[in-house]
């Protein structure tokens, strides 16, 4: 430009956020080897997909819901039963929080995170579309929880009961995620937030406990509506009702607006963790590699040792059962170490207790063994990621049938004492001691599981794969993932006959501790899995 005499050069104003995505859009449209078709048909089969289970679940709760306002059983029963479905919904909001909290919710591919974030452009622009993902994706789960709780806990609901409790529970859980989102720009608020999410979550079953003794399952009941007796709604408070789904969606607005404002203060340093673990966590899902997926999201969560532990007692084992007792301490260390391992045992140990309430023996046996893989899961750590990293047992001078047995002494140990007390809720409400024997005979059936469940192979894309209605699959994978709860469903069946038969029998105690003997025998000679990894 040309003033007078002078000439003025002046800069171009540097892009936007929002035009260096767009750039990056269509250069990445135009190097796509993928067609829509391709696109199109993948959006189908995952629509597909999540229409089919939902419906099959909205079905299964509006039958549950049903059967138990006409049911048969007394009072306190489906009040207890309905107590469940309560803490189910409660436990969602924690999960939720701390899931967002690991993966972002503000968060960027690491392609992305190199190349954008340098960038001298304004960061609001950039992570804008990144903040708005979780939030959307949240919302549907949210919804569908809310409509199966509002099936199960009202007999009859009406197509406004249901919109609004879909509302609701999707404005409120995309709240959550925006909530979490803010925490982002505090490294420290963002992590008590995680561990605040966590300890929620475990407190859950020990609150409802706790309203089992104290009685709060009716007035719970009272305050939502819900008649046990009668088994109708007496909707005590509409206008709560009406205004819940405007309060929920106000919320999540305003957080929207306040997260979008704050997008500038978040560091580049959290996107570009966040973003590398939920690459991880989407390549175990894409891989079906559940304990990929443990470990991707539990990755964030673990302290370090303050100090190392000097073992002297281990020292002094003579050198010829030397290899043995360091892996068995091994695995006892990485347990003692892991507190949230030990929420986990609490929490699961809980669960046995919440059967109690429900005179029901097929929901007391599926919360004994829901508890009971939990608590094992819990204990066998050191077997999962030996199974990630086979080094870590070539190292020892043991055969690998001999380190899959002694893999299986510190869950086995840590199951029979928390199956104990489990059952010795059963042994009190029964009076008869016989309870507390089964669950001491029952307890090597969840240890063996959960060491099998570990040292499953992985599954291999690499040959011809089956397609599905669901999509394609590798051959042998269901094969593979009953690794673990086929040992449960042959090795609980005594348990199973004394919760419905209401008694425990010598015939069944014995029973059970052939199984238990069996399940070890089983998990103990498990060849170890070839090294297949996902293509």
């Amino acid at each position: 430009m040309r003033q007078g005499n002078e000439v003025l050069r002046v800069r171009p104003a540097p892009p936007t956020g929002r035009a260096v995505r767009r750039w990056s859009r269509r250069r990445s449209l135009q190097r796509a080897e993928s067609r829509l078709g391709d696109l199109l048909y993948d959006v189908y089969l995952g629509g597909f997909i999540v229409l089919m289970y939902t419906a099959m679940a909205f079905a299964l709760a509006a039958r549950l819901g049903r059967d138990l306002g006409g049911s048969l059983l007394d009072d306190a029963s489906v009040t207890a039963a309905r107590w469940l479905a309560v803490l189910v919904l409660a436990a969602g909001a924690p999960a939720l929080v701390g899931l967002a909290a690991r993966l972002g919710p503000v968060s960027l591919p690491g392609h992305e995170a190199t190349w954008w974030l340098p960038l001298p452009v304004d960061r609001r622009g950039l992570l804008r579309p990144a903040a708005r993902r979780w939030p959307v994706v949240s919302a549907l789960p949210g919804a569908v929880v809310a409509v199966l709780a509002t099936l199960v806990l009202v007999p009859s609901p009406g197509a406004a009961a249901l919109a609004g409790a879909a509302v609701t529970g999707g404005a409120g859980a995309a709240a959550l995620v925006l909530a979490v989102g803010l925490t982002q720009v505090s490294a420290g608020v963002h992590g008590r937030t995680r561990r605040a999410a966590d300890a929620a979550l475990a407190a859950v079953p020990l609150a409802g406990l706790a309203g089992l003794w104290w009685g709060w399952p009716a007035r719970v009941m009272d305050a939502i509506s819900v008649d046990p007796a009668a088994g109708a709604s007496r909707a005590a408070v509409p206008t709560l009702a009406v205004m819940l789904p405007f309060a929920a969606v106000a919320l999540a607005t305003t957080l929207a607006v306040v997260l979008d404002l704050r997008l500038g203060q978040v560091r580049g340093s959290v996107v570009r963790e966040r973003g590398r673990t939920s690459a991880e966590a989407l390549g175990s899902v894409l891989s079906l590699d559940t304990r990929g997926l443990g470990r991707a999201l539990a990755a964030v969560t673990e302290p370090a040792a303050r100090r190392s532990a000097r073992l002297r007692l281990v020292a002094r084992i003579p050198r010829r059962w030397a290899p043995h007792a360091a892996l068995v301490t091994s695995d006892a260390m990485l347990l003692l170490r892991r507190p949230r391992r030990l929420v986990q045992l609490v929490a699961a140990g809980s669960l046995p207790a919440l059967a109690l309430g429900p005179d029901v023996p097929v929901l007391t046996l599926g919360l004994l063994v829901v508890g009971g893989y939990a608590a094992g899961l819990a204990a066998t750590d050191g077997a999962r990621e030996a199974s990630a990293a086979p080094a870590l047992d070539a190292l020892l001078p043991l055969d690998q049938r001999q380190v899959h047995r002694l893999r299986l002494v510190v869950p086995t140990v840590v199951l029979v004492l928390w199956s104990a007390v489990a059952h010795a809720l059963l042994a009190a409400a029964h009076t008869d001691g016989s309870w507390l024997v089964l669950g001491v005979l029952v307890a090597p059936v969840w240890s063996a599981a959960a060491v099998r469940a570990a040292y499953r192979p992985l599954p291999d894309f690499s040959g011809p794969l089956v397609h599905t209605p669901f999509g394609v699959v590798p051959p042998g994978l269901g094969a593979a993932f009953l690794m673990g709860p086929d040992v449960v469903a042959v090795g609980t069946l005594p348990l199973l006959a004394a919760v419905v038969g209401g008694s425990v029998t010598p015939g069944l105690l014995g029973a059970q501790g052939v199984l238990a003997v069996a399940a070890l025998v089983l998990a103990g000679r498990q060849r170890p899995a070839p090294r297949n990894r996902p293509a």
